[in-house]
């Protein structure tokens, strides 16, 4: 995780604003820059993903899966909160799921 210790309260609830705004727009080519914002902006809480592409909830997915984070995703109205995150495909058919509503 390389979230830096020294970021007050606000300066945090700014990068996951960020996050949560930029996700709604995150193309593919756009995903490795994007999962380097994620790393650097998010290591709990919840995270707004209502309207996100599914690049962007995959690159979050990945991150989550690969630095063991504790999130919870809200999508509308609807709150997910994974306890274990599957590996390989699995993850990419969780984000799926996630995303068209079915999960």
């Amino acid at each position: 995780m390389t979230i830096d210790p020294l970021l007050t309260e606000d300066d945090a609830e700014n990068r996951r604003n960020r996050v949560e705004s930029l996700g709604r727009i995150v193309k593919q080519i756009q995903r490795p820059h994007f999962e380097k914002l994620i790393r650097e902006s998010i290591n709990s809480g919840v995270v707004d993903i209502t309207d996100w592409t599914i690049e962007a909830v995959r690159a979050l997915l990945k991150v989550c899966a690969e630095e063991n984070l504790r999130i919870t995703l809200k999508d509308g109205t609807r709150y997910f909160m994974p306890v274990r995150y599957p590996k390989g495909q699995m993850l990419e058919s969780l984000a799926n799921a996630i995303v068209s509503g079915e999960w």
